[in-house]
């Protein structure tokens, strides 16, 4: 479909008419409707495990690494024996007479 100007004017009564120019293409890109719902539930679902990811990295590094330390550290430099010596001889253990104990 071609646009064609108006012929030039005659001198009539009546006036005359002009096809009007055709629309104008759209600015816009129109939206993809056909498996629009599967792309945004792809999308949402990688956003999902790429949070999961990093809220689980984030607990690794922030809690779970400094609580091995600790734990390593605890029991490095623990003096068991030591403890278990003076529990004794508080008493707090059944199985041992506090007068079996040296004192």
């Amino acid at each position: 479909m071609s646009y064609q100007p108006c012929p030039p004017s005659t001198p009539e009564p009546c006036p005359q008419v002009c096809p009007p120019p055709p629309p104008a293409p759209p600015c816009r890109v129109k939206p993809i409707m056909r498996g629009l719902h599967w792309a945004q539930t792809k999308l949402i679902i990688a956003q999902g495990f790429g949070l999961a990811f990093l809220g689980g990295a984030a607990y690794y590094v922030l809690i779970s690494l400094p609580r091995m330390e600790a734990y390593k550290d605890f029991y490095a430099k623990g003096e068991f024996e030591d403890w278990a010596d003076e529990m004794a001889k508080k008493g707090l253990f059944q199985s041992v007479p506090v007068e079996s104990l040296k004192r």
